[in-house]
């Protein structure tokens, strides 16, 4: 397995990890962070694995970083995510480009996602080195059609979600006035072609071989990139080291139940064997997936105990923040809550152990029979069109 021989690449040293052997023996039970605090930033990138490179893009938010990594094909490279539009992340690529890249070809531009930090820079990426685009079919749909749709105006069916969901009315100006831009500020024009992944499929990365992994919930079709010939997994926000991705009901599918398809995804992937070193998209590359995964799950089931309780009075879902969340919630991360609130509710609502009330302006929430937060899970798996096959049908 030879890696290009570019010697005078930027790297920051970390401390040695033997990648060679598969699976890295056993998850302890703990995670482990292989570069201790290092991480990438600027030009300096840190070679995670022979040929794999792990850099830093800007992010002009509270969340202010996107891992992006760097595959050394040989003959030009491939890199995984992009950051979102704007001038700082252009400015960030150029820099690697000159440093890291040294005018060699970029082959393939891959999103694990629609989000803005994951593909905002896709198109000008691919448009200014021809590169070839890949990701998976419906992220791609649903990015061109929040693109496509991003006016001045905000949606009349977006302002009756989250009315119905308990939003004061006297903010109505206030939203209005925000419009529906959003994706768009941070989403350059997207490739007007792309190559699509699937669930099972194998691809060539880096002179290893990789399957393609999805996950749903936080996204509807999020792809993670599992190695089958080293202990790596490219986890991009489905699993990430210290917090939890949001998932979320949105108006354009408000009887959703993307937290269903986060806990089945998230359980399906427990079945991923050794202990391969996880590259997520922010945070710190790490050690202990099966570890991360348990406490993701288990973080949500607990939740909706909380959430369950909460509910023996009628509430919106406006009045369950408290029981959702620690801190006070304004700005931006309202909307984030609000729908993630909705999700925790909805999930409630198919387990049937939730009532919906509904009086011809808002929602309202009642517990109903015993919530068991033991035997959840399985009765998630159990729902129509949650699960996806299991990862030993592709062996």
């Amino acid at each position: 397995m030879e890696a290009h021989p570019e010697k005078d690449i930027p790297v920051t040293e970390g401390e040695t990890v033997d990648h060679r052997v598969p699976g890295s023996g056993r998850d302890t039970g703990v995670q482990e962070y292989p570069f201790k605090d290092k991480v990438p930033g600027g030009t300096d990138v840190i070679e995670v694995a022979e040929g794999i490179y792990w850099a830093r893009i800007p992010l002009p938010w509270s969340l202010d970083h996107i891992n992006v990594y760097l595959f050394d094909e040989g003959d030009g490279w491939t890199v995984i995510d992009t950051g979102a539009r704007g001038n700082t992340g252009k400015e960030a690529w150029e820099a690697i480009e000159k440093a890291v890249l040294k005018g060699r070809p970029l082959k393939r531009v891959i999103a694990t996602h629609m989000h803005p930090d994951h593909l905002g820079l896709a198109g000008w990426l691919v448009e200014r080195r021809n590169a070839e685009f890949w990701i998976t079919q419906a992220e791609y749909l649903l990015a061109n059609t929040l693109w496509l749709s991003a006016g001045a105006e905000f949606p009349e069916n977006e302002l009756t979600y989250l009315f119905r969901n308990g939003v004061d009315r006297k903010y109505e100006p206030m939203i209005r006035a925000a419009g529906y831009g959003n994706f768009k500020k941070g989403v350059h024009t997207l490739p007007s072609s792309y190559i699509r992944m699937e669930d099972g499929m194998e691809l060539e990365l880096g002179n290893r071989r990789w399957r393609v992994v999805i996950g749903r919930g936080h996204s509807p079709e999020h792809a993670c990139l599992l190695c089958l010939d080293e202990p790596l997994f490219i986890g991009g926000d489905q699993i990430l080291p210290e917090i939890t991705s949001n998932v979320s009901v949105y108006a354009r599918e408000p009887h959703g139940n993307p937290l269903a398809h986060w806990l089945s995804s998230l359980d399906r992937m427990r079945a991923i064997t050794g202990n391969p070193m996880v590259l997520p998209s922010h945070g710190r590359v790490f050690f202990g997936l099966r570890t991360r995964l348990d406490a993701l799950i288990e973080g949500h089931l607990v939740k909706l105990e909380r959430l369950h309780d909460w509910c023996k009075e009628p509430k919106t879902t406006v009045k369950t923040f408290k029981a959702l969340y620690r801190r006070k919630i304004e700005g931006m991360d309202f909307y984030l809550a609000l729908g993630e609130a909705v999700a925790h509710l909805h999930l409630l609502e198919s387990l049937n152990v939730l009532n919906r009330s509904f009086d011809g302006d808002v929602y309202q929430f009642t517990s109903i029979n015993v919530f068991n937060k033991d035997t959840a899970l399985q009765q998630v798996n159990a729902q129509t069109g949650v699960s996806l096959r299991d990862l030993s049908d592709f062996e």
